[in-house]
């Protein structure tokens, strides 16, 4: 009787207030990929920086404000444009990221462009250096700070090569992955550092810190997604776990080896979120999929719930709080248009009713309904905001718990929860 109980205490239960919008920002272009939330210039405000597809990099503050844009579009000879599309030559695909990596006290703002060149700019636009790799960056650069108090940036090409910068835009070192890198690298600094990475052939890289392969792990199809390192519980070793455009979700131990893997209907194309949602000490791994679908499974790769939209989910889901009460939401923004806000336990529907299953037993369902539990857990929606445009990626601000949407008309949303009055 827990399970019915717990599907009445569910199916009755309401969260109360809903999801408004404080402001939006027309940035005159396309927008690609999510923003960051940083206070840039140390004055204790946060910015919100992003990229467009014209090539621009815009801050702006916390009430929609501009502060300054930076242009990084380039000059192409009429030889050069013959092999370019023009359409898409300045784009800024990826998420800057934003860090102080020289030292002074001081964030810069990191980000690659279509035409294959990585910017480092100060706190206030202006630029300080750039690099030129042979082809298209479209992941996030990564930048690791080191015992030794150096910095390395790392990122991907088209060109096929894996960048490591010194802070100074230095190359160090570069790995040829023999297939495009579309996706942002991550260091692991464990026993044995590592940094992995995938590409476009499907390939898992994990490679050490002098650029020297150790393992590789092979999926079906390319790898967009970013690979996140994290111990899922006190129990167990940590683990990485990345998505792949071939639809699964592969859980690999440090030595390369696979734990275990989950199959969706559709490509995966970011990283997953990872937390304990649900509070049983454990962390669960949240992530969505191009079959409309988010996912919410366990530490041994067990779905424990799954919520539909009406269109692909490509950026990572946002787990936070939102409306204060102590229980954690989940945050997706799907190509349909739409912002969903869902409870992160999910809730128990049931199928039947034991003793009445003629009563609510759809059809199909009668032979498994008399023989396992009379339902199932499923995502359950709490709000859902509609956008002006397909969802590219959102960032959440915890202090004043705002939402910040993009979306590829060029809007940028700031969403709140507010209290019903």
């Amino acid at each position: 009787m827990n399970k019915i109980t717990f599907a009445f205490k569910n199916i009755t239960g309401q969260r109360s207030g809903r999801i408004e919008e404080r402001w939006n920002y027309d940035t005159g272009s396309l927008l690609l990929s999510s923003p960051v939330i940083e206070d840039i210039d140390g004055d204790g405000k946060k910015e919100i920086i992003f990229g467009t597809k014209n090539g621009k990099i815009v801050s702006i503050d916390l009430e929609g404000k501009p502060k300054w844009i930076y242009s990084a579009e380039e000059q192409h000879s009429q030889v050069e444009l013959m092999f370019l599309d023009t359409d898409t030559v300045n784009s800024i695909s990826s998420t800057p990221n934003v860090a102080d990596i020289n030292g002074d006290g001081h964030k810069e703002i990191v980000f690659g462009t279509e035409s294959g060149r990585l910017y480092v700019l100060d706190n206030k636009g202006k630029e300080l250096w750039t690099y030129r790799a042979d082809g298209p960056i479209r992941g996030t650069p990564y930048i690791q700070k080191f015992a030794n108090n150096q910095t390395g940036i790392l990122f991907g090409s088209s060109d096929k090569n894996l960048y490591f910068l010194n802070d100074k835009g230095q190359l160090l070192w570069r790995y040829n992955a023999k297939s495009e890198i579309e996706s942002c690298p991550t260091i692991v600094l464990s026993q044995k550092p590592m940094i992995i990475f995938g590409s476009n052939d499907g390939t898992i890289h994990a490679l050490d810190l002098k650029g020297t392969l150790l393992w590789q792990y092979k999926t079906e199809d390319k790898i967009l997604a970013q690979a996140v390192y994290d111990k899922l519980s006190q129990n167990t070793e940590p683990v990485i776990i990345i998505g792949s455009t071939d639809g699964i979700i592969y859980c690999l131990n440090d030595r390369g080896n696979l734990m275990w893997s989950y199959e969706t209907d559709g490509a995966i194309c970011s990283k997953v979120s990872i937390a304990d949602i649900n509070k049983d000490e454990k962390k669960e791994i949240v992530f969505g999929s191009c079959d409309n679908s988010v996912y919410a499974l366990d530490l041994n790769g067990r779905k424990l719930w799954s919520y539909e939209t009406d269109f692909w989910i490509v950026a990572s889901p946002i787990i936070a709080d939102l409306d204060g009460d102590g229980r954690l939401e989940i945050v997706i923004g799907s190509y349909d248009h739409n912002i969903y806000i869902l409870d992160s336990e999910g809730t128990y529907i049931l199928d039947y009713v034991p003793g009445v299953s003629g009563i609510v037993a759809q059809t199909g369902h009668y032979g498994e309904a008399m023989t396992s539990g009379p339902g199932k857990t499923q995502g359950k929606k709490i709000w859902q905001y509609k956008t002006d445009g397909v969802v590219v990626g959102c960032a959440y601000l915890s202090g004043e718990k705002n939402l910040i949407v993009n979306t590829e008309s060029g809007k940028i949303n700031d969403l709140i929860h507010k209290t019903e009055e």
